[in-house]
């Protein structure tokens, strides 16, 4: 299927250049502003066409699409090609001034003759086929696979004929089912990702003995993609009043009778495979949530569909429930449990491609056979028999999901695909280069909204449809990765759609592992027109030489459009940034993130489109005094600890007025005067060793409250019990902190207000030599997560973690306390911790009695401790039964 996704992004890619690169250009303004308008109003017709009912099974639309989308990326070839030509000629000192002079002398410019000529063909060909699409679409001339959508409809009275798992499932949603008095669940969802078995467990309680006696009526439909209420209105009605005839009934009056019936009998309704939120819509008016005693269940793979009501999320299966529904279908089985516990795991324990690699199984007695299927899984998952013949379950399950995605969530999902597999992502990442490859439109941004909102607004629509697999920190997504065989059908569909390579079979977007010596040869570099390249290792320690592979790339000069430049864990000749670098002018984000790089040249400074720039390098770096002259800049990451400066002194800042991100920021490094210009703060990570600049830090944060969403401060001031410090201390309890170290004196802490602390999720205090028991007032704070206290950050002999307490915190850590006697925590205190780690607190007697009651502990690590304490502890100790509930308990 070619979509128009990728075409959109073409769009928004160009539409970006127009307005930021090619707006020098005198004398071809009204050609770039034809040139413009064609290319939205082609745009808006295929966002258009992305709806269509039925636009996958149509040969002739896929066909159409497809060329729009290798016009489209050939008019940014030519748009993207003569700006970098033009950035070529002459000797002016930057783009602007470039591409000024060159279009001035218009006598010697042959680019501005071609660019004329090769657009106005491909407009040419846009608007024929942008007009035999309208046609299309006003003749409805789909040709429909009706085999397709009669596939995919399931029927209630269905028998599973192997099934594992899911006993707690049942049992827990049987009970919702029959809890008639519970409002919450008179709506029930059951969701998760394509392949899951919903429908399997929807089945399962649909046809449950217990289910059979509550509800007088029952009523299965499917509701599939392509919603036809007035249809689905009438089967659940037929199914409800066996025998009355609904036919000719506007769909207006079968809700009302639909919403009475409802009302006078206890029915259950299924809707199985329901899409979109747009639709449960539709339907719900039929049903009298909250006001009969009916039940209704859904399943989903979008779980904006399922926020109402009971939510059911359904998981994987666990490894050992996966081998025995291999077992159970691929019966007689003598094959080794070692191949078939690695099928399993190459199916990522999907139910459904368990089940299609079961088929193909069945029957075959040789383990040469399995062997052979173990090395071919994707090619079986994908071509496979399964249990029938021709059986494509699990690509068309899958590809579903992705075919009703939005446009613009389907090109980020794509590049999902350029990462390593089975490697969290960090989000970060992702959401700079989805911005840097145009793949966040600027239209979607929301009033007071950044692009890299926007960015985190699709990953939570992916991770809500279950296309992706995220984790959460303290301050939202951390990371997210691709489930096996959702990898698989994202490097499917991005070849299919030429999004990692065009038309023409040269590379548009490459990633390399560098701990693989085979995906490093020379020879994948021939046929490339590089828009992202991503060098990546996992490793923590080494680095990987990339002169070669740099000097390749140059020599074949396929780096010349690159908009995305990702070094990690790279060294280079000499441990400096190639000075190539500076020739890519349409460059907009650059990372050498864990690399090792001694110094950033000046040339980057000058990057003229450049957004998102990360220079948290392995090792002490110094940065250019150019860094303040980089206008465009709106995500900047350095080193908190190692950065200097090439002449000793600090940096100004005070051009960096676009920028929103800021990790890094070190007073002994930059002029924090220069923080006041940057007003368009979002995201702020900073260290300050003196008091001066403290008070410029605390005021500036204060001043931008209301816009900062995510800030980090790291305080480094020996003394701060002065008037003044203890000033400056007091008013940082007023700022929208969400992470705060102090290692300085403090003596005491400063007035907390729960009510201007929302945010705060960390607190580590470092010799502040506290006297008063910190915990009283710390407890209160309604968001903490994360607290830390060491180097004597309290001085007194006894604390208490008092009942109701602490109502989120999860980590807890005591370091080198040196007078702390007694600690004792009462029932209900910290009811969610889950990490303790005690050490080198010399004086402490016991570990609490309160410990014994928290169930929610889950790793306690002892280190450093006197031996008695530690003698208490362990296995027939006196404090042992306080602790044998814990899984994993470290002594050390």
């Amino acid at each position: 299927m070619v979509d128009a996704a990728a075409a959109t992004m073409a769009l928004e890619t160009l539409r970006d250049l127009l307005i930021e690169e090619v707006k020098f250009l005198s004398g071809v303004e009204g050609q770039v502003e034809d040139v413009g308008r064609d290319l939205r109003t082609m745009r808006d017709f295929l966002k258009d066409a992305d709806k269509w009912p039925d636009r996958y099974d149509s040969a002739i639309v896929r066909g159409r699409v497809s060329e729009l989308i290798n016009l489209a990326t050939s008019a940014e070839d030519v748009l993207e090609k003569y700006v970098v030509e033009v950035a070529s000629k002459r000797g002016a000192k930057n783009l602007k001034k470039r591409l000024k002079r060159f279009t001035c002398i218009l006598g010697e410019c042959l680019a501005l003759h071609e660019i004329g000529k090769e657009t106005g063909v491909i407009m040419s060909r846009m608007a024929e086929l942008t007009k035999d699409l309208e046609s299309i679409r006003n003749t409805s001339s789909f040709e429909c696979n009706d085999d397709q959508r009669l596939q995919r409809q399931t029927y209630g009275h269905e028998i599973e004929e192997h099934f594992v798992g899911m006993k707690n499932d049942i049992d827990r949603l049987v009970l919702h089912m029959k809890d008639i008095d519970d409002r919450s669940s008179q709506v029930i969802s059951i969701c998760g990702m394509g392949g899951l078995g919903k429908t399997t467990l929807a089945r399962k309680i649909f046809q449950h003995k217990d289910i059979l006696l509550c509800f007088e009526a029952r009523a299965w439909v499917c509701i599939t993609q392509k919603l036809q209420a007035k249809a689905i209105l009438q089967e659940i009605l037929r199914q409800l009043l066996p025998g009355e005839n609904n036919e000719g009934q506007t769909i207006e009056s079968m809700v009302t009778k639909l919403f009475n019936v409802q009302k006078e009998k206890k029915c259950l309704v299924v809707l199985d495979d329901i899409w979109e939120i747009d639709h449960w819509n539709i339907l719900k008016k039929a049903f009298p949530i909250e006001e009969s005693k009916s039940k209704i269940l859904l399943t989903t793979r979008n779980q904006r569909v399922a926020d109402a009501g009971f939510v059911h999320k359904l998981d994987l299966l666990t490894e050992d429930e996966s081998w025995d529904l291999l077992q159970k279908i691929a019966l007689p089985i003598h094959q080794s449990e070692a191949i078939g516990r690695e099928l399993v795991g190459k199916c990522g324990c999907l139910p459904l491609a368990v089940s299609a690699i079961g088929g193909i199984l069945r029957g075959q007695q040789n383990p040469g056979d399995w062997n052979k299927v173990l090395k071919n899984m994707d090619l079986h998952l994908k071509h496979g028999k399964g249990v029938d013949a021709n059986d494509k379950r699990v690509e068309q399950v899958l590809s579903l999901s992705y075919n009703v995605l939005p446009h613009y969530l389907k090109l980020c999902f794509l590049y999902l695909g350029c990462f390593p597999e089975d490697e969290d992502i960090e989000v970060q990442d992702v959401y700079l280069i989805w911005m840097a490859e145009g793949m966040i439109s600027s239209d979607d941004k929301g009033r007071n909204e950044t692009l890299r909102d926007v960015a985190e607004r699709y990953l939570n629509e992916l991770a809500s449809k279950y296309m992706v697999q995220v984790k959460m920190s303290t301050r939202g997504f951390k990371s997210c990765r691709l489930h096996d065989l959702m990898r698989d059908l994202c490097l499917s569909k991005g070849k299919e759609e030429k999004f990692f390579e065009d038309s023409q079979g040269k590379i548009r977007r490459l990633a390399i592992d560098l701990d693989d010596d085979d995906a490093c040869s020379i020879a994948q570099f021939k046929n490339a027109n590089l828009r992202s390249l991503l060098l990546l290792s996992k490793s923590s320690f080494d680095c990987h030489d990339i002169t070669d592979i740099w000097k390749n790339l140059l020599s074949n000069a396929l780096l010349r459009y690159l908009k995305v430049l990702v070094l990690d864990n790279c060294t280079f000749e000499d441990k400096k940034l190639p000075h190539a670098v500076r020739k890519l002018v349409m460059l907009k984000h650059l990372s050498i993130r864990r690399s090792i790089v001694v110094e950033v040249p000046e040339f980057v400074g000058k990057l003229p489109c450049l957004q998102s720039l990360d220079l948290r390098t392995r090792i002490d770096i110094t940065l250019p005094s150019s860094i303040e002259k980089m206008g465009r800049l709106r995500h900047l990451f350095v080193n908190l600890e190692v950065t200097k400066t090439n002449d000793g002194g600090r940096l100004r800042l005070d051009g960096l007025t676009e920028l929103e991100t800021f990790i890094g920021f070190n007073s002994k490094v930059f002029d924090t005067n220069h923080l006041l210009k940057l007003t368009n703060l979002q995201c702020f990570g900073g260290c300050v060793t003196d008091i001066e600049s403290l008070s410029v830090v605390v005021d500036h944060i204060i001043n931008l409250k209301d816009q900062l969403r995510d800030t980090s401060l790291e305080i480094y001031v020996m003394d701060l019990t002065s008037e003044q410090g203890s000033l400056i201390i007091d008013t940082l309890m007023h700022c929208p902190l969400n992470h705060l170290k102090i290692y300085g004196r403090l003596r005491r802490l400063p007035t907390l207000d729960p009510q201007l602390l929302q945010n705060l999720v960390s607190l580590s205090l470092y010799g502040c030599e506290i006297g008063e028991d910190p915990m009283e007032a710390l407890q209160h704070l309604p968001t903490l997560q994360n607290l830390r206290l060491s180097e004597d950050a309290f001085v007194g002999k006894e604390m208490v973690c008092k009942s109701k307490g602490f109502p989120r915190l999860k980590d807890l850590t005591f370091s080198q306390l040196t007078n702390l006697v007694e600690w004792r925590v009462e029932e209900e205190a910290m009811p969610n911790l889950s990490d303790l780690y005690i050490s080198h607190c010399p004086k402490l007697e016991m570990i609490p009695k309160g410990i014994i009651s928290m169930a929610s502990i889950t790793d306690l690590t002892i280190f450093g401790m006197p031996s008695n304490f530690m003698e208490r502890l362990r296995r027939g100790g006196e404090d042992y039964p306080k602790i044998n509930h814990i899984p994993f308990i470290h002594l050390i």
